[in-house]
């Protein structure tokens, strides 16, 4: 069963040049996805929960969430950079 508590956007950050996606989990921000290097270099900042001593949820559900963000924001790139 799929735990319906995890969320994804993508937009701008004046961090980086290209788009980046937010991967949230119980409306808490768990990692941030950065594509300035190529699809398939694309990197991932993992934070530690702001109320807990660590997050818990299951590897599938985040493993999934991570791969839908990632093709999202491939899909929405604002520099035309090395394509696969």
């Amino acid at each position: 069963m799929t735990e319906i508590n995890f969320e994804f956007s993508v937009g701008s950050d004046v961090d980086f040049e290209d788009l980046v996606a937010d991967i949230g989990f119980e409306n808490n921000l768990v990692a941030l996805l950065t594509q300035e290097e190529g699809f398939n270099n694309i990197r991932i900042r993992i934070y530690p929960p702001k109320d807990k001593e660590y997050w818990d949820f299951k590897l599938d559900d985040f493993i999934d969430v991570v791969k839908l963000a990632k093709n999202r924001l491939w899909e929405l790139r604002k520099t035309q950079s090395e394509e696969e």
